[in-house]
């Protein structure tokens, strides 16, 4: 068989059709209390409510944010509360134990009693189910049935079975809904009318229906306060470390003030009026400026208070205890959260071996203009890695602030997103546009970073906007840029729930440029205490760090802004170009190189999405045993010795061999280029890719590459026990790692074809993948691959966020009855809550007979979703695969390429 590279094929234009309405699953039956038992519950909590408006403190209005913790959901319930005249400040999905009164009905099947009841089998569940459903004990969906009788045929059994069911009760969380409304007095009064409306039985006025809902459905009702304030980022926890009596005692101690989004700007600059008087009344002062970003709905400051203001806050708090203060601005009503300020990029020890030699690097220096763009540390482009390749682009003369030595995470990105592991490196044919944006920060011992008094916010947008849409009267000064690296993360915001505001930008940013981020996962520095023997064998090195792993991914969650919707947010994996290296008295943790590095940290995403998306390699982390904490705490080596990525390094001729996150994003953006310079000559009927599709089919192509090895989840499957194994996979290995030349050209065995348009709510583009003759009951293992990305719009104040939901759907029967493939990755339904959709199919069933010309439809579909209206078009990219075996004399792309021509001279819609 030939080796020679096969271009890429382009579907022609699809068929446009409108989408049928179909009906939705219905959710299952959802537990609330009866209204008496409701009213017990949560008339206290509202008369509480209503009297902490009354005895507010002196000095403050007597307004507060209210949050009503649901269970289940209540549609346009923003509606509602505009016409009771409350401020929505948004809602957010919740998860929460379900209990006596809030719980999912399990659905009673005729097998359900089976292993659940000592002694039943398959025959006497079955029994036991036809005597319920008899008696109308369970419903015609097989849900159990309220305060109906207990059929007196299962008496003797009816213990074991009200056990069985109530066990299935309590193993399901129960989803909810999290608000947060703006409210004072009189508008309390408002709420407290509809409340006794509610509790007699009377209707509510036009435009407040739905709060008959929320009130059927309330866990909780309670104002914001110090619990939220200061508990999202544990303020209290890294106050006391930092006041400890061995720590440097500070005059006075800096924090991030992040304000809830008022619509109105005069009522924000009543807020920040407010701020700085409640500040000064206790001898603190704002640091820097009110940030204010209405695209993001961000509204903060930098802040200081006395140290020992602090510490009397902290003394306060007993182990465990109720927070409580008499500081009024941790009282403050238009207060959301209190945070760390300033932030150091997670870059290793200066310790370790520079090296100095000649580098064989490529001659030929780019030419074109930048596509891809770098946020980063400010670079050595007087380096000759560099030199000529980077254009360097220092608005703030952050480049200023570095010592000789110091520039030294942005030369090392540079080196990579450019060039990629210097152990082989590669040229481009484009330039790269380096933006600064960190600096060393000498209060951090000169690490780089962000200073106290800055917004990486507000550096971000700054740049971004300065490249692609210009500066005031400053036209836009990289306005080709297709992909943005982001090599950084947030280390005091692991991602939980809530979308940061960084991530936010970048969501924003993405959509308003229709511009690609690369984001990092972020590392994972703390030490690990695996309990390896003298003896262990790679395999037994591998299970028993996986296993530490597993029980410490709370504490291994995405770093912000990773958490991006419409970003591509990159792990690292465990791998790297280097071929000679000495152990020495260093540990390999984990022997394997199709695995994520020990360091990479792990998803999943917003609304559980798939992150990190795809992995690239971040090279080879060792570890060195820590014997002064006690035997099995291993520790980061941080020498900057092989193995690793060789890189660039701030010196002349340095270099130096790194490993993490970051590199794996380097080298992700760094091919997103090669991927650009590949569709840009990639012609179809004589027509060039348009430019606005570029960045949304980087993005497609990055992932397509994407495939869980198979050693791989065949090692992380013993990790999990769960019915949903392939999303606890997809937990640890995304998509999977990315191999890149398998979408930059085809090969006989293998045909891919892309496509893209744009589509609207409740279109249907219809596109058609050419089946390859040759299969026709074939018996040889085949794989589809078919990958959709865009950029969606946000909604800020819904609890989906993303607007646009775009899916793909194969065609179901060709899939299941005529090539007999299954899904081998991803979970199908976890795969379709981001911006990117990929699915791997694979069979070895023979295929049933068909004739030339059959064609598997690919449709897309596009819905709303956090939104009453789509309104905007939606840009995608479409990529397909077919492929087999290398050694199998079938010419699938030949005859992939043929049908896709057939399709071109005869019109889409003829």
């Amino acid at each position: 068989m030939a080796d020679d590279k096969l271009s890429i094929l382009v579907f022609p234009e699809p068929e446009k059709i409108k989408r049928g309405k179909g009906r939705p699953l219905p959710p299952a039956p959802l537990h609330v209390p009866l209204p008496d038992k409701q009213e017990g519950r949560l008339q206290p909590k509202l008369d509480q409510l209503e009297a902490t408006l009354q005895s507010s403190t002196a000095g403050l209005e007597p307004e507060r944010v209210l949050v009503i913790e649901i269970a289940g959901t209540v549609s346009e319930f923003k509606r509602a509360v505009e016409g009771a005249g409350l401020e929505w400040f948004g809602e957010s999905d919740i998860k929460k134990d379900a209990d006596e009164h809030f719980y999912q009905k399990p659905k009673i099947g005729k097998r359900f009693f089976k292993d659940k009841i000592e002694g039943i089998a398959k025959e006497e569940s079955e029994r036991i189910y036809k005597a319920l459903k008899e008696s109308g004990w369970i419903d015609e969906n097989d849900y159990p049935v309220d305060q109906r009788p207990f059929p007196e045929e299962l008496s003797d059994q009816k213990e074991n079975i009200l056990n069985a069911i109530e066990k299935a009760k309590r193993r399901k969380k129960v989803k909810g809904c999290l608000f947060l409304l703006f409210t004072n007095k009189e508008k309390m009064k408002k709420l407290q009318s509809m409340w006794k409306k509610w509790k007699n039985q009377k209707p509510l006025e036009y435009g407040q229906t739905n709060w008959k809902e929320v009130f059927n459905q309330t866990r909780d009702i309670r104002f914001w306060g110090l619990k939220e304030i200061l508990g999202e980022f544990k303020m209290i926890e890294r106050w006391k470390k930092l006041l400890e009596p061995d720590a440097t005692d500070p005059l006075d101690v800096k924090f991030q003030i992040e304000l809830f989004y008022r619509r109105s700007s005069a009522d924000r600059e009543k807020n920040e009026k407010d701020v700085k008087e409640l500040l000064h009344e206790n001898g603190g002062d704002v640091v820097g400026q009110f940030i204010d970003m209405d695209d993001i709905a961000f509204h903060a400051t930098k802040a200081k208070l006395p140290a020992n203001k602090i510490k009397e806050l902290v003394d306060r708090v007993q182990n465990g205890g109720e927070i409580n203060t008499d500081i009024k601005i941790f009282k403050f009503s238009g207060l959301m959260y209190v945070r760390p300020t300033g932030q150091s990029i997670e870059t290793t020890s200066d310790d370790g071996m520079v090296i100095e030699e000649e580098l064989d690097i490529p001659k030929s220096k780019p030419t074109e203009q930048p596509v891809a763009a770098i946020l980063d540390g400010a670079p050595n482009i007087k380096h000759p890695a560099l030199a000529g390749r980077i254009e360097l682009d220092d608005p703030d003369n952050l480049g200023e602030e570095y010592q000789a030595g110091e520039r030294k995470h942005g030369t090392a990105m540079a080196s990579l997103v450019a060039l990629g592991d210097l152990n082989n490196p590669g040229s481009l044919n484009s330039k790269i546009c380096h933006i600064p944006v960190m600096q060393p920060d000498p209060t951090r011992d000169r690490d780089e970073g962000f200073l106290d008094e800055v917004f990486f916010e507000d550096r971000i947008h700054r740049a971004v906007k300065r490249m692609l849409g210009g500066d005031g009267d400053l036209p836009a000064q990289a306005p080709n840029i297709k992909i943005i690296n982001i090599s950084l993360g947030d280390p005091d915001r692991p991602f939980i729930n809530s979308v940061s505001p960084w991530a936010r930008l970048l969501d924003w940013l993405s959509w308003r440029y229709k511009v690609l981020f690369c984001v990092s996962a972020g590392n994972y520095k703390e030490d690990v205490n695996v309990d390896l023997s003298h003896g262990d064998s790679n395999e037994e090195k591998v299970q028993k760090t996986l296993n530490t792993i597993k029980d410490s991914l709370m504490e291994r969650r995405l770093l912000s802004p990773a958490e991006s919707i419409n970003s591509l947010t990159v792990g690292a994996l465990h791998t790297d170009q280097t071929d000679t290296y000495e152990l020495g008295h260093r540990v390999d943790l984990l022997p394997n190189s199709n695995l994520p590095s020990p360091i990479s940290r792990f998803g999943h995403g917003f609304q559980d999405s798939v992150k990190p998306e795809i992995f690239f390699p971040g090279g080879r982390q060792f570890y060195d045993a820590e014997i002064k904490i006690g035997d099995g705490n291993y520790r980061i080596s941080f020498p900057r010795v092989r193995p690793g990525q060789k890189v660039a390094w701030d010196g002349e001729l340095k270099t130096v061999f790194t490993k993490g996150t970051s590199n794996a994003t380097a080298l992700a953006t760094h091919n997103g280029v090669r991927i650009y310079e590949m569709l840009k000559n990639l012609r179809a009927d004589d027509k060039n890719i348009p430019e606005e599709y570029m960045s949304v089919l980087i993005k497609t192509l990055l992932v397509h590459g994407a495939k869980q090895h198979q050693d791989a989840q065949k090692i992380i499957s013993g990790l999990v026990n769960s019915r949903r194994k392939k999303e606890e996979i997809s937990h640890y290995l995304g998509y999977g790692s990315v191999d890149v030349e398998r979408v930059l050209a085809c090969a006989e065995q293998r045909g891919t074809v892309i496509g893209y348009d744009k589509i609207k709510q409740d279109e249907v583009h219809i596109y058609k993948f050419p089946l390859p003759y040759g299969l026709s009951e074939s018996k040889e293992w085949r794989r589809i691959t078919v990958t959709l990305a865009w950029f969606s719009p946000i909604n800020l104040l819904h609890r989906k966020m993303r607007k646009a939901k775009l899916t793909f759907e194969l065609e179901k029967e060709k899939i299941k009855s005529m090539l007999y493939a299954e899904r081998s990755d991803s979970d199908h339904y976890q795969a379709s809550r981001g911006t990117v959709q990929h699915e791997v199919l694979e069979g070895k069933r023979e295929i049933s007979v068909y004739q030339a010309g059959e064609n598997m439809n690919i449709n897309i579909v596009c819905q709303k979703d956090a939104t009453d209206a789509l309104d905007d078009s939606i840009a995608y990219g479409l990529a397909a695969t077919l492929e087999v075996g290398d050694k199998v004399d079938i010419p699938i792309y030949e005859q992939i390429r043929k049908g896709i021509q057939i399709m071109t001279k005869v019109p889409a819609n003829a």
